[in-house]
């Protein structure tokens, strides 16, 4: 092939691929506008709908798993109620991937973190998101049910996968028995279940609710350290700190030089990840980023630190990672 061509198919490459950031908030309206049609009319058209994205997510995980991840813990767009649930299926598949689960299995799976929460979706659309008071005892019952009613909307579409089914009917049930809705414990609850239910826990900690602010991801991974093999699968929450390392993608840290940088992706050392520096140790706006080595002493992280304001911080995040194409 010749410069020539070759420049012009990776042009056409190029104009078939998207910012990832712009990927996700496609992904999400198309989630969006299937649980619309779900609740409406649930059939196999909304059940084709789920295992189609599952089929893009997973695709995307094959090669962009460290900027999916960043992407979704940055996403504070408060149009966008259901990263939650993208970013449990992405989490999903890198971990059951990592413990050796077929990946027919794995898009069942998927599809079970997208629709986890179907059966509370006006709850969770209308006020559970905004809402900075306690639940009444209305909502706690509705959250209670809302398992079995995400079965029974599952089932009237048409779903009779029992990963899918299990999954979405116990990702609530803990291995102590202190879950709900049928407070299973130990091997009754399916591994399905336990992997969403893990993803679903690191999700809803490193995410900010209306009652109150997101955890630092790292606090988040302790946490879920602290309770593995009570509530959590011990294998289970090793297995997550292996996939986001000990400063996730999409993390914000403090270097020695007094940077503030975004966790770009792990290095080949995991305890030192590769970053991009987006304020300066002066505090100055850079208008690029600058990436860094962790590695490198005078760049050592010192501190995870909330999100900076950058007046340009959409245009400096979305180069860091590479475009993705359908």
């Amino acid at each position: 092939m010749s410069t020539v061509e070759s420049d012009e198919k990776q042009t056409k490459d190029d104009d078939k691929s998207s910012d990832i950031f712009i990927w996700v908030d496609v992904q999400h309206k198309f989630l969006a506008d299937t649980f619309d049609q779900l609740l409406i009319s649930p059939d196999r058209k909304q059940i084709s709908r789920c295992l189609y994205l599952a089929h893009k997510i997973q695709h995307a995980c094959q090669d962009h798993s460290m900027g999916l991840l960043a992407v979704l813990q940055l996403n504070r767009n408060p149009h966008n109620q259901h990263v939650k649930e993208l970013y449990a299926a992405v989490l999903c598949e890198l971990i059951g991937r990592q413990v050796g689960m077929r990946p027919s299995a794995r898009l069942l799976l998927l599809c079970a973190a997208m629709t986890q929460d179907i059966g509370m979706l006006d709850l969770q659309e209308d006020r559970l998101d905004k809402q900075a008071t306690e639940l009444t005892e209305s909502q706690r019952r509705q959250i209670q049910k809302h398992p079995l009613n995400g079965l029974k909307i599952l089932e009237q579409a048409g779903v009779k996968d029992s990963v899918w089914l299990s999954a979405v009917e116990q990702h609530h049930e803990r291995l102590d028995g202190k879950g709900y809705p049928q407070a299973l414990g130990g091997d009754q609850i399916s591994q399905a279940a336990r992997i969403l239910a893990l993803a679903d826990i690191y999700v809803a900690m490193a995410r900010p609710r209306g009652d109150r602010s997101a955890l630092l991801p790292r606090e988040a991974m302790k946490q879920i350290f602290h309770s593995r093999g009570e509530h959590i699968d011990a294998d289970l929450a090793k297995t997550l700190i292996s996939v986001l390392g000990t400063q996730p993608p999409g993390s914000w840290v403090r270097l020695a030089n007094n940077e503030i940088a975004v966790v770009i992706r792990r290095s080949d050392i995991p305890a030192f990840p590769i970053v991009g520096s987006v304020i300066s140790s002066q505090g100055e706006h850079l208008e690029r980023a600058i990436i860094r080595d962790t590695g490198d002493r005078s760049f050592t992280m010192v501190e995870m630190v909330k999100a900076p304001f950058h007046f340009n911080l959409g245009a400096l995040l979305s180069v860091l990672w590479p475009k993705i194409s359908d």
